[in-house]
């Protein structure tokens, strides 16, 4: 009887090792991976997520969702469900403002720019660069990318590109290549 306890009690911790493994989050890859859709996000959120998901994480204090082509207005439960062909959303989180496009509930782009330097560690890539970080920084963790003054990294779906000025990360783009 004792023996079947602790094989019992040995299983359940083992279950528990193996689940809290599997729930932890992902870390990049030491190279970015221009094939793996995570890599095209901002603070856990990322292309082809679904946008209720997405909205969950960023938690924005407003967010208006209007059809790019009809003007009609869209919630998130609407979205999600997959309401909306060209679907463009302008949320504050904070005091950042934040630009999304949504396309049958999936994100497809994720735009950020003008973020005050206050807010700037707020708001990182999965790769972990920040707003206003260097040109230097940004080659370190993505590698070396086409362009100057816009770096542009580029997977068969997804693209990212980094606006730089004065040597620092002063926006950013995340999109899903039209097909």
């Amino acid at each position: 009887m004792m023996w079947k306890c602790l094989r019992m009690t040995a299983f359940w911790v083992v279950s528990i090792v193996v689940l809290a493994a599997c729930s932890i989050q992902s870390e990049p890859t030491a190279a970015f991976d221009p094939e793996n859709q995570k890599e095209y996000g901002v603070n856990g959120v990322y292309l082809g997520q679904n946008i209720k998901e997405a909205m969950d994480i960023l938690k924005p204090t407003k967010a208006d969702f209007m059809d790019m082509v009809t003007r009609q207005s869209y919630t998130v439960e609407q979205m999600a469900q997959g309401a909306g062909d060209a679907v463009m959303g302008m949320l504050l989180v904070d005091q950042t403002q934040m630009m999304l496009k949504v396309h049958k509930g999936e994100l497809t782009s994720i735009m950020l720019g003008g973020v005050p330097r206050e807010d700037a560690q707020k708001f990182k890539t999965y790769r972990g660069l920040a707003m206003f970080d260097s040109a230097e920084q940004l080659e370190k963790l993505y590698g070396k990318g086409k362009g100057e003054q816009e770096v542009v990294y580029e997977g068969s779906t997804y693209t990212a590109n980094f606006g730089l000025v004065d040597n620092q990360v002063a926006w950013f783009r995340f999109d899903r290549k039209s097909s």
